[in-house]
């Protein structure tokens, strides 16, 4: 059985905006739910995938409410115990989120939370590469059209760019993607992050 811990999930997905969570939903609410569950509530979680279930039998085409209900059966993961429901709640999570992605290719919203979902998980689990992939796909997309999201997106879009290119080798490439971020200031955590990665050697 392979160990599974998402703890590093909650740090990466509270940089992303409200904006796309709150569209899903049509109400705050479920954004707040959302955002409990990040922060360690199990029953948020729980209430989380019973509305966006909910939603998506009534809109089964609602491909950014489909990878919420993944990246929320991600949180439901981290919050198993070690066992065979650990693993088939994540392996859940994750095929919802490649169905979403691979639906709605072009949807940044969709890519940019299923890259920070997986970007966060054990690197053993082999989603590395795939995380990646998105976040070299989104600074595309970015570089085509800026305001395919806003500036808070932005920039976790490329700090954690900067982040998995530096994982995979790439030390110039992450250093050119930190500098992106810092060039959108919104988030003082995070740029406070960027400003740390920067100044590494």
């Amino acid at each position: 059985m392979l160990p599974v811990n998402c703890s590093g999930l909650t740090l990466s997905l509270w940089f992303f905006s409200a904006v796309a969570c709150a569209a899903v939903s049509g109400q705050e609410a479920v954004h707040q739910v959302y955002q409990r569950g990040l922060a360690g509530d199990k029953r948020a979680v729980d209430e989380c995938i019973t509305k966006l279930e909910l939603r998506l039998r009534t809109e089964p085409g609602n491909q950014l409410a489909r990878v919420y209900l993944g990246s929320a059966y991600t949180l439901r993961s981290r919050d198993l115990g070690f066992g065979p429901r650990k693993i088939t709640a994540l392996r859940h999570g994750l095929a919802l989120m490649d169905e979403a992605v691979a639906a709605a290719s072009n949807d940044a919203h969709a890519r940019l939370l299923r890259a920070l979902t997986t970007q966060a998980l054990p690197s053993l689990l082999g989603r590395r590469k795939s995380a990646q992939d998105d976040f070299e796909t989104l600074v595309a997309m970015l570089a085509k059209t800026p305001d395919t999201l806003n500036a808070s997106d932005q920039q976790t879009v490329y700090y954690y760019a900067g982040v998995a290119a530096r994982e995979s080798g790439g030390v110039a490439r992450a250093r050119e993607l930190w500098k992106d971020a810092a060039r959108h200031p919104v988030a003082s955590e995070l740029t406070a992050k960027v400003n740390a990665a920067l100044a590494q050697p």
